[in-house]
């Protein structure tokens, strides 16, 4: 089965498309990200903003030509915390369906249920693993209990703390303070996993720390699996909160387009490796759209 599976974030939205069979991804024939920033102004406003659905209505266009080109035989969206949080989000189903992708709003485990499958789909042993995903949005992390991927969803974004805090260029120490706290304060009443042998971490935020550490664009096959120290992760925010935006969109394995919001994005996957009791991270380069492709009997 060839399968188009659409991951509809608040900051990101991303295409692959692969080859599925006996519940095994067998062979991924395209994967892309666009950073349609569909989360701006959601936390304030509770609507989806003209100029994201502006946005996302040429991500989708350029998408749907491409699911064209690959003779796809399914096609599902997922749309995750953006979608959830608005009130016109029937504006996004109804986009999807004049270019023929029908989009799904899933519910925060749902969302927990398919990032776990997808950033863990090449392993065989998944015991102890929690996954970490920072989202624009909301993060999510995703350990098993009796073998069921079980989650808790945090709501710190990249995007919803650079909204609340960042009015700065580059970052104050005041503000960059403010982040830390309010997403150290947020793990704090969360409801995390205890005894975790390993955290896998998901999305861009973890993906350009690592294109950044190698000092590469990005490139699948040396970003993923790679291994990434608190204390390296801290060094890199200390780095890049004293840079401006176009200082930072100019290094190596940077996303231009992601430079204003990698330091809280930063920020909140440091302070979820310290809530969780752990100093390293491996780097996953999937996530929601792998569980959604290797799911795809199930919408």
């Amino acid at each position: 089965m060839r399968v188009a599976a659409l991951d509809l974030g608040s900051n990101t939205s991303l295409l692959l498309v692969a080859e599925v069979e006996g519940g095994q991804l067998k062979r991924a024939l395209h994967d892309e990200t666009t950073i349609t920033r569909l989360g701006q102004g959601v936390h304030a406003d509770r609507k989806f903003h003209p100029e994201a659905l502006k946005r996302m209505d040429d991500c989708l266009s350029a998408y749907s030509k491409k699911i064209k080109e690959l003779n796809c035989e399914r096609i599902i969206a997922v749309a995750t915390s953006a979608a959830r949080d608005v009130q016109n989000g029937n504006e996004l189903i109804e986009m999807g369906k004049r270019y023929g992708i029908p989009i799904h709003i899933i519910s925060g485990d749902r969302e927990a249920e398919l990032t776990f499958r997808g950033a863990i789909c090449d392993r065989i042993n998944t015991s102890g693993i929690a996954v970490v995903d920072v989202g624009g949005g909301s993060t999510e992390v995703i350990s098993q209990h009796f073998g069921k991927p079980v989650g808790s969803s945090v709501d710190v974004g990249s995007v919803r703390l650079s909204e609340l805090f960042v009015k700065s260029d580059p970052i104050s120490d005041t503000e960059l303070a403010s982040v830390r706290e309010y997403a150290t304060m947020a793990f704090a009443r969360a409801n995390l996993p205890s005894d975790v042998r390993e955290l896998v971490a998901v999305a861009g935020t973890p993906t350009t720390l690592a294109a950044l550490d190698r000092k590469i664009e990005f490139k699948e096959e040396l970003i993923h699996g790679y291994p990434m120290s608190l204390a390296k992760i801290e060094d890199w925010i200390s780095k890049l909160s004293k840079m401006t935006i176009a200082e930072r969109s100019a290094l190596p394995g940077m996303q231009p387009k992601r430079a204003d919001v990698i330091v809280p994005g930063s920020m909140i996957l440091s302070c979820a490796i310290r809530a969780l009791g752990k100093t390293e991270i491996t780097v996953s380069t999937r996530g929601v759209r792998y569980g959604v492709a290797l799911a795809w009997d199930q919408f």
